[in-house]
């Protein structure tokens, strides 16, 4: 049940046809269509549940209201139970129906009972009213576009691109948060015109083609300190997580598991494994001497499971232009393509598996999760002219190899990195929450970006495009880590880590699940006390004590290594600078006319130094200007 996709205002069955035919590969086992004269909708299905009667669009009793979903609802047996408690009668077994009759019954709240992930439009052919909602960590997209009363929408904004209204344009003002995050944060997108739907909201587009967007779900925060005992919490989470992992292996098709050495997927997969003993497993590797994939199949050992090791190579990057058409929105990162070659090898045989995604935001699992606690604690004991007159010049002359020691990355943080810790330290009493957050996480600091741009851009380029500060985000009695935690559902979780997983998978026809995102999860997390998640440079220590209870102690012990492309092993290889060569070409950059072309040789020929934010710097202009030449020029095609 993996795309969907439709328009108001207008009537164009070719459209149609055509906005289904680009998504085909989020669902290749069925297409089905609800066409009206001002609105039509279709679904291209991925069959997982009730295979053979779970066609869409889906009907009420009486063939009023029709909806399309893209996703699942795990919660969906229970809700069955409920509605038929109450005189609905289904035709199906599929997951989809519960929602014509939720709504019927629940109306515009029937987000709030759904345990899933999940896109759906659900559409009244008495009123003309569609109602639209989203899940509420958006591990599913929900894509638009609106303009002279008409209204297109679909999973992937490729779809979008294929109405004659909508014009193929950059959205320009994106490209200074791309390069800052390396991503383009929602509702905005890289495309001029084309929004996202934000996580946990909804929406109800009239048959007038005007529309309403509401929130219906948000992180919660604790603000009294009467916590439980740890004893409690861990009892609480185990059940939980269990639950969790078993709402999510509910399929009709089998359901495998991706397993790297880290204790979030080693967790799911023991926990799958009691549910399925016969659990295959998929790691990701990188022949390089970070490589985690022994340390993996050791684990898939010592939970009997059934092993597949995928190794990215250099050659591999000539991959790197389909999966950046895949992923619609420039993500710049070369990781996308190990999300790319995991899926592409998990799908020759399974339609379902299972990640580890979700489990740092909750238990502080990230390296700025420890950083900024002890920079806010030293920030409030440390009186500023100790700061500025004696620690941060000390810092300044701290050679770059003590600093290393101290973050987990494998890789040199080099002269940048050490500017960009400096500056974040030394700027840290001057900025809110919001905006440390956003400065530690930049890839190109302020100074940076500013350097870059040409000259004609720069006033195009410049603006506050970082969200305002928002009650919760002051110290309103909330504990600072889970405050920090918090932003994370704004932006990080479902525009850097969800987006590589869907698009990956799905273009591969495989449905991934993530039994940490259960909202019911993340709500418990957040009402347990910030020392059962990060304390005295450890992170997710509830979690590793979870881990001592189900897995094997050289599993739940083993120290998190960070999941990152090396390209320090990779950019010499010459499929790779065949690729940077032509899209970093001067001749090309003046042409697109967003960068100096001389700062971006230098940046370039700094590669040769192997320090790993140069590195990346260069990876993510690279696949800026891929998306760029496929979706806008139309230099390269896809598929």
């Amino acid at each position: 049940m993996c795309a969907i996709f439709g328009f108001a205002g207008f009537r164009d069955t070719a459209l149609l046809h055509r906005m289904a035919e680009t998504l085909h590969h989020r669902g290749p086992d069925g297409r089905g269509f609800f066409e009206g004269e001002r609105f039509s909708m279709g679904n291209c299905r991925l069959s997982i549940i009730d295979l053979a009667g779970g066609d869409q669009p889906i009907y009420n009793e009486d063939g009023s209201l029709a909806v399309v979903q893209n996703g699942e609802i795990y919660n969906y047996v229970e809700l069955r139970e409920q509605l038929e408690a109450r005189g609905h009668v289904f035709k199906t077994h599929s997951d989809t129906e519960v929602l014509v009759h939720g709504y019927e019954e629940w109306g515009r709240d029937l987000p709030k009972r759904l345990n899933g992930m999940y896109a759906f439009a659900v559409h009244d052919r008495r009123s003309g009213d569609t109602f639209i909602a989203r899940d509420r960590c958006g591990q599913k997209p929900f894509y638009y576009w609106h303009g002279n009363g008409r209204f297109v929408f679909a999973s992937e904004a490729k779809a979008i691109l294929e109405c004659p209204f909508v014009e193929r344009a950059p959205n320009l003002a994106a490209i200074d948060s791309y390069l800052c995050l390396r991503n383009v944060p929602e509702p905005e997108t890289m495309f001029a015109g084309i929004y996202l739907l934000p996580v946990a909201h909804s929406m109800l587009l009239k048959s007038t083609g005007e529309f309403a967007i509401e929130r219906y779900w948000s992180v919660p925060l604790r603000t009294n300190r009467n916590y439980l005992s740890d004893g409690e919490y861990l009892e609480m989470l185990e059940a939980k997580f269990r639950d969790a992992v078993r709402l999510t292996m509910r399929s009709d098709v089998p359901v495998s598991s991706y397993l790297s050495a880290g204790v979030d997927s080693s967790l799911i997969t023991a926990a799958a494994r009691e549910f399925n003993d016969n659990l295959h497993t998929f790691s990701i590797g990188f022949n390089s001497p970070i490589d985690e994939t022994r340390d993996a199949a050791e684990t898939a050992r010592l939970l009997g499971t059934t092993h597949h090791e995928i190794q990215v190579t250099p050659e591999d990057f000539e991959l790197l232009p389909r999966v950046v058409w895949q992923m619609d929105r420039p993500v710049g990162d070369a990781l996308i393509l190990a999300f790319d070659r995991l899926a592409a090898n998990c799908g020759k045989d399974f339609k379902v598996v299972l990640g580890g995604e979700g489990a740092d935001e909750m238990f502080a699992g990230y390296q700025f999760h420890k950083v900024m606690p002890m920079v806010e604690k030293y920030h409030r004991l440390v009186p500023g002219f100790i700061h500025h007159g004696l620690m941060l010049p000390g810092f300044r002359a701290t050679p770059m190899g003590i600093l290393n020691r101290f973050f987990e990355f494998p890789a040199d943080l080099g002269k940048a990195g050490k500017k960009r810790l400096a500056d974040f330290l030394a700027m840290y009493g001057k900025r809110d929450l919001r905006r440390n957050y956003y400065s530690l996480r930049t890839l190109w600091s302020l100074d940076e970006r500013h350097s870059i741009y040409a000259d004609d851009f720069k006033h195009r380029a410049t603006r506050d495009w970082i969200p305002p500060e928002r009650p919760e985000d002051r110290d309103s009695g909330a504990q600072f880590l889970d405050r920090l935690l918090k932003l994370q559902y704004d932006e990080w979780l479902q525009d850097w880590a969800l987006i590589r997983q869907d698009k990956n998978t799905m273009a591969h026809s495989l449905e991934i699940r993530l039994p940490f995102l259960d909202h019911e999860l993340i709500e418990m997390a957040f009402q347990m006390p910030p020392h059962l998640k990060a304390r005295g440079g450890r992170d997710k220590i509830v979690e590793r004590q979870l881990a001592g209870k189900m897995l094997p102690p050289a599993v739940s012990n083993r120290p998190k290594n960070p999941f990152f492309l090396p390209m320090a092993y990779f950019y010499q290889n010459p499929t790779i600078r065949e690729m940077i060569d032509e899209t970093l070409s001067p001749d090309r950059i003046k042409k697109r006319g967003y960068f100096d072309p001389a700062k971006v040789k230098a940046l370039v020929d700094g590669m040769a130094a192997g320090e790993f934010v140069g590195l990346k710097q260069v990876m993510s202009l690279v696949i800026l200007e891929l998306w760029h030449m496929i979706f806008v020029d139309r230099e390269l095609r896809f598929p």
